[in-house]
C-alpha cells in the first residue's frame, strides 16, 4: 500500500511540475517546406532578420515556438529559385490549444510560457508555387502591361513598343 502511495504521489507531482502544453508539444515545432518546383531554396528568418534554417525543397524546419522575450514565434520563410520569382511567407506564434489544458494544471500556466510550448506556429505546413520570372510579361489575356524597362529580359527587349498618347 505504501509503494501505491508513493507511485500516486509521484505521479502527481511530476503532473504537477509539467506544463500540458509542454508534455505534448515541446518547445520547438517542424514544419514541412516544399516548392513547385522543387530544389528551391529555402532560407527561414527569425524575427531579428537572422537566418534560423537552409536548405532545399522538400525539407523540413525545426523552429522555436516561442522568441527570447517569451511571446509566439515570428518567423519569414523565402524559397527562391534561379528563373523563378521568390515567395515569401510568414510564419507566426498562435496560442497552442494544449495550453488550455492548464486550466487543471496551475503551474502549466507558467511552464509553458517558458518552454514556449503554449504557442503554436502557423501554418504548420508550407507549399509554395513558385512562378516564372517571365510568366507576367506572356500571361496578359490582351491588356497593357507596364513595367519598368531594366525589369526586361534581354531577349524580349526587341518585342517592346513605346506607348503614345
Amino acid at each position: 500500500m505504501k509503494s501505491i502511495t508513493k507511485l500516486v504521489g509521484c505521479c502527481c507531482l511530476i503532473a504537477l511540475l509539467t506544463g500540458c502544453a509542454s508534455i505534448m508539444c515541446g518547445p520547438r515545432q517542424t514544419v514541412a517546406i516544399n516548392s513547385k518546383p522543387e530544389g528551391a531554396e529555402v532560407l527561414v528568418y527569425d524575427s531579428c532578420g537572422e537566418i534560423v534554417f537552409q536548405k532545399t525543397t522538400p525539407c523540413v524546419a525545426e523552429l522555436d515556438r516561442r522568441t527570447c522575450d517569451y511571446e509566439g514565434g515570428h518567423y519569414v520563410v523565402l524559397i527562391r529559385k534561379e528563373g523563378y520569382s521568390p515567395v515569401q511567407i510568414p510564419l507566426t506564434g498562435k496560442v497552442n490549444r494544449a495550453y488550455f489544458a492548464n486550466i487543471v494544471n496551475v503551474v502549466g500556466l507558467i511552464i509553458d510560457p517558458i518552454t514556449g510550448s503554449m504557442w503554436t506556429l502557423t501554418p504548420n505546413e508550407v507549399s509554395a508555387k513558385l512562378v516564372s520570372e517571365n510568366a507576367a510579361l506572356f500571361n496578359h489575356d490582351g491588356g497593357l502591361m507596364i513595367c519598368l524597362k531594366e525589369e526586361v529580359p534581354q531577349d524580349l527587349l526587341p518585342y517592346l513598343k513605346p506607348v503614345q498618347n
